[in-house]
């Protein structure tokens, strides 16, 4: 009778725990969701919301190429597709809502929260599950990401919907989840495609996880070829949208082999830098990565055979130079685990001086970084092998290239999971009197910390110069010009040869109508850097607009023979061409425009009107029937044609 009040006095109160871990978890949900929501309404605001750059207004351009049903534009070799697709979907449903987009993924990190309880709960305990939840609900960075229009948030979400999939399977053994799993891994692999890498390791899951496991081989081999089943879904239709645009069947984008190069080069510091020659831009960087390979092999090729010209350079200086390239791995992997917050784009630190919340003091990477190594060392047993080897796998991802915090993001749940427990046991230790293991690791866990937050000269990189840039193209792109000429300025004083600041004011200075500043400031960025071909473009659309024709061919043709294959280059003097009524050569440049883009609609309504003068009639109706195509609410078009066809056929 006594034993079975007992056991009824235990159920009970396991009962009420497990509806208290409820309760906090909802709580912990509506937390993380406040946040990311208060977040927001301070952010729309900052001109870094609104003002897109780089990799954030590439990702806005090709999801507006989607939802106009173009699915095959050449940029999307440039960019790892799933991001793209993924804001053209909310684009669909909401409109083109940059707060929509914000909105859906302050939702889907707050998600994670409950998913990194699930999978914290099945890898070590609910109290370790509880306590990474509410890190993560309260994790700095992972509030700021939830704000742009970047891609780490939706992999967050992704990788741990993958890892909790996969540890259910494993848990369940259903066949089907093998393959869920496989999908959503696949996802991630289209945002960032580095973590293939674990596909290497996972194999070692399942020789460790436990004796039945290794004593069922072929079990484990029908659960791997599921979950490489489902890796394929996502992969194999972006495969065959690849060949479409470059007759070659690879789902990934071309940038691998220049982001080696980036990483893996003599200047190369172990964040992202960009050698002379090479954009910063995402885009361009690759279109002026193949330019150069091409000058330097004095040969053409295609955008994966330059791709491969610089993984094979990259490797060449780590063959050559084994004594530095182990110096800049080492680097490397302690940038990896330092608590600076490296930029890409945009940089953290800055935006904490724009948006009052985020100077709130919320965990952050220096905090969590030394209790997750050690909570690595203590888990490298069979039961929990699982987060070490994702950990250990991503981060050699990263740091074969270069290390961002943006690159470095994707892998804090995993690091706080790991923190925690290794705070558990550490105070087990401390409850079980285990003096000897207690104070080891304590002196080991203030040498992880004094390591990982020390202020050192070392990794105290400037990020000035990029970061005021990035602010002002962001202030340029929302208009206000004379906000944007303040944030160029701070570079000049830091740095009066910097490029892309010489450039960028003589963008701004034109929009002021004050061009012979503008003048002054292209003529300098091409004085610094003689293959810099937007230079001479803009240039020479300047002369052009001052009416000084001859200036403006002999400019724009210096910018074809930079870049002969840079669309904008030939329209511009298609147009000079045009204004002196040298209609074939004008007809001519448009034409070859369009070649290199098909899509180019400014320049087939140019290339229609210019046909129409010389009255031929059919090629400027075959001209405004493409533009139909691509726009349908091209109502001018299509008046057009109607009124061609009356005098052809009366």
């Amino acid at each position: 009778m006594l034993i079975d009040m007992i056991k009824d006095s235990k159920k009970n109160m396991l009962s009420k725990i497990h509806k208290n871990n409820h309760w906090l978890l909802i709580g912990i949900f509506i937390l993380s969701l406040v946040i990311r929501l208060l977040y927001i309404s301070q952010l729309v605001t900052a001109p870094v919301f609104s003002g897109l750059v780089l990799d954030t207004e590439e990702f806005d351009n090709l999801a507006i190429h989607i939802l106009n049903h173009n699915f095959t534009h050449p940029d999307f070799l440039y960019v790892n597709p799933f991001y793209p697709f993924f804001l053209a979907f909310l684009y669909a449903i909401f409109g083109h809502h940059h707060l929509a987009v914000v909105l859906i993924q302050a939702i889907l990190d707050s998600i994670s929260c409950l998913i990194i309880y699930f999978t914290a709960s099945v890898l070590f305990n609910k109290k370790v599950a509880l306590i990474s939840a509410f890190i993560y609900a309260c994790y700095g960075l992972a509030i700021f990401y939830t704000g742009l229009l970047l891609a780490p948030t939706l992999i967050i979400f992704m990788i741990l919907t993958f890892t909790a999939l996969f540890i259910h399977a494993e848990k369940s053994g259903q066949t089907y989840q093998y393959i869920l799993s496989g999908i959503s891994f696949g996802l991630v692999a289209l945002t960032r495609p580095n973590i293939i890498l674990f596909l290497f390791v996972l194999p070692f899951w399942f020789l460790l996880k436990d004796k039945k496991r290794q004593q069922n081989r072929r079990k484990q081999f029908q659960r791997l070829f599921l979950f490489f089943i489902g890796i394929s879904i996502p992969l194999i239709p972006i495969a065959v949208r690849n060949y479409f645009i470059e007759n070659r069947f690879s789902p990934f984008s071309a940038h691998g082999g220049i982001n080696f190069y980036l990483g893996n080069n003599p200047n190369a510091t172990g964040i992202f830098m960009s050698p002379e020659g090479i954009s910063y831009s995402p885009v361009e960087q690759i279109k002026s990565s193949v330019l150069l390979a091409e000058k330097e092999t004095g040969q053409e090729l295609s955008i994966h055979q330059a791709s491969r010209y610089w993984l094979e350079k990259g490797l060449c200086y780590i063959r050559d130079n084994p004594y530095n390239a182990l110096k800049l791995y080492v680097r490397k992997f302690a940038l990896f685990w330092r608590k600076e917050e490296i930029p890409l784009n945009t940089n953290y630190s800055l935006c904490q001086t724009l948006i009052p919340i985020l100077r709130f003091p919320f965990f952050s990477f220096g905090l969590i970084a030394p209790f997750a190594l050690l909570g690595i060392i203590l888990s490298l047993n069979k039961k929990h092998i699982f987060i070490p080897l994702f950990i250990l796998s991503y981060m050699t991802s990263v740091i074969i290239f270069f290390v961002s915090a943006r690159y470095r993001i994707p892998i804090v749940p995993f690091l706080i999971m790991s923190a925690i427990y290794a705070l558990f046991e550490f105070f087990n230790l401390i409850k079980n009197k285990k003096r000897g293991k207690v104070i080891l690791l304590f002196f080991l866990i203030i040498l992880l910390y004094l390591g990982i937050n020390i202020k050192s000269e070392h990794f105290q990189a400037s990020f000035r110069t990029t970061d005021y840039n990035n602010l002002g193209v962001a202030y340029y792109n929302q208009g206000q010009y004379e906000k944007a000429i303040e944030e160029f300025n701070k570079i000049i004083l830091i740095d009066s040869n910097h490029v892309q600041a010489h450039f960028n004011l003589g963008l701004v200075y034109f929009q002021l109508g004050r061009f012979d500043e503008a003048v002054q400031n292209f003529q300098k960025t091409i004085s610094l850097d003689s293959t810099f071909y937007f230079a001479h473009t803009n240039l020479g659309f300047l002369y052009f607009s001052q009416k000084q024709y001859d200036k403006a061919i002999e400019i724009l043709k210096q910018a074809i023979v930079l870049n002969p294959r840079y669309d904008r280059v030939h329209y511009n003097l298609g147009n000079v061409y045009s204004e002196l009524q040298m209609m074939d050569q004008a007809i001519g440049e448009y034409q070859k425009a369009i070649d290199i883009n098909p899509n180019y609609l400014d320049a087939l309504n140019h290339l229609a009107d210019l046909y129409l003068q010389k009255s031929q009639y059919q090629e400027a109706v075959t001209c405004w029937e493409r533009i139909l195509e691509m726009d349908p609410d091209q109502t001018n078009a299509l008046e057009k044609i109607t009124r061609i066809k009356k005098i052809l056929y009366p």
